[in-house]
């Protein structure tokens, strides 16, 4: 047994070990997929602990809950009774964590709600209205993209209208002007959306001396994990934390960068040299999750990317079984061949959790599920209604975030007729002209029911129960648990009375009284398992769920098929995968618009997939697929002619025309038997046979190697020798 310091590093290979043990400084660790880059994580955070650092000043960010759940577990396991003392986080966590600690520095109330994505989209739909744009409703979700990505670059409502100004662009002024509003009706609120809890924490770093230097001096080594997926503001926090000390070891693989749509920069893990001159770097290339032949696709096709630092992946695996690339007339051909193939797997001795359909966009799950629906085999989406947006958890958490912070209109407004009240439209409309009026918030609004004018006196008795009941309920949650808390809620609002006696009427309510107490279940369960050592109350319980993702809820135990889309798919891994709809404009989707940086975050996404396989691959596309109504005709997708796997299988005997671009098209014309050229990836060879003409034109070509293949001359990635 090999140790250091008590650490038994008998488990690690050579540059696993190096990461691990090295002393101290700018640390890159490239690790490709399936390279075991968390274990050199918990590794390397043990092996500090054993070297005398504190495990409290030690700080570990990752970017899901469940990466860090796992991370906080294993560091235990290595350095039992210290390992709990680590902060380990989400970069959304850490920063919650900071402003809620230091909210009076950044002017915010102690319980400040954080708005997901839906309460950013009504906000919006608000500030709309109140400058006179309701009309624009239809791009609220864009505009919640837009003013999420400027948050994500440091850019407040102010910093924004103020290049907004210097651009002179009318979509930019309209721009500018609903984040303000936005901007202030969460400021109203007491509220901050995820991109504030970064925007918020940085501009603490910035703006706090004293705080900054509490947290530099504080922290004396940070490890980040998936680095590659850091947005700009995550980039300014981390070079922060990390100034005094300069002990930052950054994990990630610039290959699996695929998230540019929400922020992510690659840049940051390409340049962390030029960032850091002296950083030592580490390149993890043993793979210990797919077969050889899986990992042979895979680096075929990411080799074609130039952004990119050059690693190769590589197993002592077996080769395994070949990967079968299947082409299918249509979307709904394609799903019953992916279930038949499913059944099949299952007659090997294959479970139904060891199986994952992966589809570039949500829309292409609908075939899918018919088709495994009509086979009778069981599946679950991820990614799909999250149990958290379902109306009665989003009403019970409405109310709890209320209790806490009564300035919460968004909250408010939600839960004003749940139970129904009467309070209709025309009441509330002069409550909120009241409020406005008087330059109050809607709460204050409420309680001051008795000056409004012209409101009934049925209306004035309904407000002012609802404000008796908050503010009993905000006396009663006090100090207490918060599924305890959640529990007096929905008895003390009449929520879960009003949903009872719907039973016999409404088929739906008997659903969502069960989704009511497995709220209740959780909150306890959560208790018990996360927070048994530090009391969870509302507060706490109501910013871990506000913090959770798509993936947290997932179980890979459950006995079902998994589908999602591949950017889900990251950091997971199965025996076997069926990639699914590789063809040109769908994967690489908009293929022909796409510029060169797309075009290699496509490819990028492909080889997420493709690696996410441990045993069986399977690549799939249809020849056809009907889009808004009409049928279109497809072309295979660029990467299966990279993965040099179009011709293998069922597939070989098949005229597919192979996509490339266009600077390497072979002319249609003049193309004749004998004539030399040259392939990108089979190298050179002779012309053998031609058919037919102009678009039609096909040609047979006899490699050098030995390869005989056919190609569609005009999509051929040929060049005359």
């Amino acid at each position: 047994m090999e140790t250091c310091s008590g650490i038994d590093l008998g488990q690690l290979n050579p540059p696993q070990k190096e990461a691990v043990l090295y002393p101290g400084g700018p640390l890159l660790v490239l690790a490709g997929a399936g390279t075991g880059k968390t274990r050199v994580i918990t590794y390397r955070i043990a092996q500090l602990i054993s070297q005398g650092v504190a495990p409290e000043r030690i700080l570990a960010v990752t970017f899901t809950n469940k990466a860090a759940g796992e991370m906080r577990r294993r560091v235990e396991e290595l350095a039992p009774g210290k390992g709990a003392l680590v902060w380990v986080h989400t970069f959304h966590a850490f920063a919650a964590r900071l402003v809620r600690r230091h909210h009076d520095l950044l002017k915010l109330p102690r319980h400040f709600s954080i708005y997901d994505q839906s309460d950013q989209k009504r906000t919006v739909v608000e500030a709309m209205k109140s400058i006179g744009l309701e009309d624009q409703n239809n791009k609220a979700s864009m505009y919640v993209s837009l003013i999420s990505r400027a948050k994500d670059d440091l850019l407040d409502a102010q910093s924004y209208a103020i290049h907004s100004a210097a651009a002179c662009e009318p979509a930019r002024k309209t721009a500018s002007d609903i984040y303000l509003a936005y901007q202030r009706r969460l400021d109203a609120a007491g509220a901050l959306d995820f991109g504030d809890l970064l925007l918020k924490t940085c501009e603490l770093m910035r703006d706090q001396p004293q705080v900054r230097q509490q947290y530099q001096e504080l922290f004396r080594h940070m490890l980040v994990d998936e680095y590659q997926d850091t947005n700009h503001a995550q980039y300014i926090l981390t070079k922060t934390l990390a100034a005094k000390h300069r002990n930052i070891c950054v994990v990630g693989d610039d290959d699996q960068s695929v998230y540019s749509w929400r922020g992510a920069n690659i840049r940051n893990i390409l340049e962390f040299e030029n960032d850091f001159p002296d950083a030592k770097v580490v390149i993890l290339e043993q793979n210990y999750r797919s077969t050889s032949r899986i990992l042979d696709a895979a680096g075929k096709v990411i080799r074609h990317n130039k952004s990119r630092k050059a690693k190769t992946l590589w197993t002592e695996k077996p080769a395994g079984e070949s990967v079968t690339v299947q082409e299918l007339p249509s979307e709904m051909e394609e799903a019953g061949w992916v279930a038949r193939r499913i059944e099949a797997l299952l007659g090997q001795g294959r479970c139904l959790r060891e199986v994952a359909i992966f589809y570039r966009t949500n829309a292409q799950s609908r075939s899918f599920e018919e088709a495994l629906r009509r086979a009778g085999l069981a599946y679950t989406i991820v990614g799909a209604m999250r149990f958290y947006e379902r109306k009665e958890i989003k009403d019970a958490l409405a109310y709890a975030r209320l209790v806490l912070n009564p300035a919460d209109a968004v909250s408010l407004n939600r839960v004003i007729n749940v139970p129904p009240r009467g309070i209709g439209k025309t009441s509330l409309e002069r409550i909120e002209n009241f409020a406005q009026a008087q330059g109050i918030g809607l709460w204050d609004a409420f309680c001051r029911q008795a000056q409004i004018p012209q409101l009934t006196a049925a209306c004035r008795r309904a407000a002012a129960e609802l404000v008796h009941v908050v503010e009993k309920l905000r006396a009663d949650t006090a100090g207490i648990t918060a599924s305890r808390a959640l529990a007096l809620i929905l008895e003390q609002t009449g929520y879960w009375q009003w949903l009872e006696a719907q039973v016999d009427t409404d088929p739906e309510a008997a659903g969502r009284l069960d989704n009511l107490q497995e709220l209740l279940n959780g909150a306890k369960e959560y208790e018990e398992k996360v927070a048994a050592d530090r009391g969870l109350d509302l507060a706490q319980y109501l910013e871990d769920v506000s913090l959770q993702t798509d993936l947290d809820a997932y179980d890979p135990s459950q006995p079902a098929v998994t589908l999602m889309t591949v950017h889900l798919a990251k950091g997971l891994e199965y025996p076997a995968v069926f990639l699914t709809g590789l063809e040109e404009g769908l994967f690489p989707i908009g293929s022909g618009n796409s510029s060169p940086e797309e075009l290699e975050e496509e490819r990028r996404l492909c080889y997420v997939g493709i690696t996410r396989a441990r045993e069986a691959l399977f690549m799939t596309y249809a020849s056809t697929r009907r889009i808004f109504g009409q049928v279109y005709a497809n072309l295979p997708s660029r990467f299966l002619m990279e993965a040099q796997l179009l011709f293998q299988g069922s597939a070989a005997a098949r005229d597919i025309p192979i996509p490339a671009p266009a600077s390497r098209k072979l002319s249609a014309g003049g193309v004749s038997v004998g004539a030399r050229v040259r392939h990108p990836d089979f190298g050179g060879g002779r012309v053998v046979e031609t058919a037919g003409s102009g678009e039609t034109l096909k040609v047979t070509i006899q490699f050098d190697n030995g390869r005989t293949t056919k190609f569609l001359a005009r999509y051929a990635p040929l060049e005359r020798a």
